[in-house]
């Protein structure tokens, strides 16, 4: 009974291992061999691609022949003409005797020479005097009046300054102040404005002075003679640093 005791527990695993093995048995009783599958073999094969059909070749073109030169026909050479045949001579008349002449002549009368008028002398021909030479042509009035008008132009836009201080060294202005002035014949400036502002008050201003202090030169004679002042509108255009 000691040993029944001590080895209770496999004797009570008996039983199971019993039923396991013949689990097993007839699990192998009935087990079919597992035969292995294999893929069927793929057959590859290189296929080639038709061949292109041939293109059609273009006929070559054929090049025009050059027309041929046509020499120039040989102008035909004029034919001699015949000589005409002289014409026979007419018979001459028969002479006819004349009768003698009267050996006795008529005295001849000398003819005496009759005086003739002198002729008046000829007056000698006045020598022609040099012409003085040609005064040189007056200058057209428009070319005048241009070119005075570019001269103005030309000084005021020497004169003027770039507006100075410390809001303008801040701004720096940029702009073009179109101005009008009125000068009298002597160059003395009667009136002056702004035609079209530069929208900004500092180049207005600076362009109000360069008229000012300006000295104009004096009118030509042939420029508006019969107006005692003229009005010119000159575009002044203000760059900082560059007047």
């Amino acid at each position: 009974m000691v040993i029944v005791y001590r080895y209770r527990d496999w004797l009570a695993a008996l039983p199971s291992a019993g039923l396991a093995l013949l689990l097993l048995a007839g699990g192998l009783r009935d087990a079919k061999p597992l035969k292995p599958k294999y893929d069927e073999p793929v057959r590859l094969e290189f296929i080639e691609p038709p061949p292109a059909p041939p293109q059609p070749v273009p006929p070559p073109r054929s090049e025009p022949k050059p027309e041929p030169v046509q020499k120039p026909k040989p102008e035909p050479k004029p034919e001699p003409r015949p000589e005409p045949k002289p014409l026979p001579k007419a018979p001459s008349a028969p002479s006819v005797p004349t009768a003698p002449a009267d050996t006795a002549q008529a005295p001849t009368e000398t003819a005496t020479p009759r005086s003739e008028p002198a002729a008046p002398p000829q007056k000698a021909a006045p020598t022609p005097q040099p012409s003085a030479p040609p005064s040189p042509p007056a200058a057209p009035k428009a070319n005048v009046e241009a070119e005075f008008i570019g001269k103005v132009r030309a000084y005021l836009n020497s004169v003027k300054r770039y507006p100075t201080g410390r809001e303008a060294s801040l701004q720096r202005p940029e702009g073009t102040v179109k101005v009008w002035f009125v000068l009298r014949r002597d160059g003395s400036v009667v009136d002056a404005g702004i035609e079209e502002s530069s929208n900004s008050m500092l180049l207005d201003q600076a362009a109000r002075r360069s008229i000012n202090l300006g000295q104009f030169p004096a009118f030509p004679e042939q420029f508006r003679p019969g107006e005692a002042q003229h009005r010119f509108v000159v575009d002044l255009q203000f760059k900082p640093g560059g007047g």
